[in-house]
């Protein structure tokens, strides 16, 4: 699966990290699997009912321990933890067969960012979600303190050709990816590293 994603890193008036918002872009092959046998409306419209019980279904099974949001915070060798996720949606355009999911995750408590700055990691540990943060202006800050800090943004490292045959050769569903494959995708992580004076 691939997915063209946007991440905005919100910062309150005390230069704490308070939410990540994200929008991911899902490829159309995803769409087409995603959406096959659901009654569409006019041009191939979705209904409203049917798009907010995919971001329910989508984010619940987002939850889940192994996945946790794709998102990972960290603040001083501190990882966040995250309160319930809102702002929810799944937005589905017929023309291009391509579904976006939005939402906020929160943090359970505002994080001060301090001299080590924060990071915000996003990545797949099971290697099966490829992120590109290609766009202009993919990664942002927000919030009252945003002007006075800078972000920047780090993309995975590339993998050398055996490797990505490697997990290329999993199935699409393991019931665990190996120790060692593991390992190497954690270092797959899309980071923002947050800083302010």
């Amino acid at each position: 699966m691939w997915i063209d994603a946007r991440a905005v890193v919100d910062i309150d008036a005390q230069q704490r990290v308070t939410a990540v918002r994200q929008v991911w872009l899902f490829d159309e092959m995803f769409g087409a699997y995603a959406t096959q046998g659901m009654a569409k409306g006019k041009g191939g419209a979705l209904p409203a009912a049917t798009l907010k019980g995919m971001a329910d279904d989508w984010m619940k099974s987002l939850g889940e321990p192994i996945s946790h949001y794709f998102t990972r915070v960290t603040v001083g060798g501190q990882t966040a933890t995250f309160a319930a996720p809102r702002d929810a949606r799944v937005d589905w355009n017929p023309k291009t067969t391509r579904l976006t999911l939005s939402f906020t995750l929160p943090l359970a408590s505002p994080m001060p960012i301090g001299p080590e700055g924060a990071q915000v990691d996003i990545y797949d540990p099971t290697y099966f979600v490829a992120y590109a943060f290609d766009e202009k202006g993919a990664v942002s800050l927000a919030g009252p303190k945003a002007s006075a800090c800078t972000s920047d943004y780090r993309k995975p490292k590339e993998l050398d050709w055996k490797t990505m045959q490697q997990l290329a050769a999993i199935p699409a569903d393991p019931e665990a990816l190996p120790d060692e494959l593991f390992a190497i995708t954690k270092g797959l992580t899309h980071r923002i590293e947050v800083r302010c004076p």
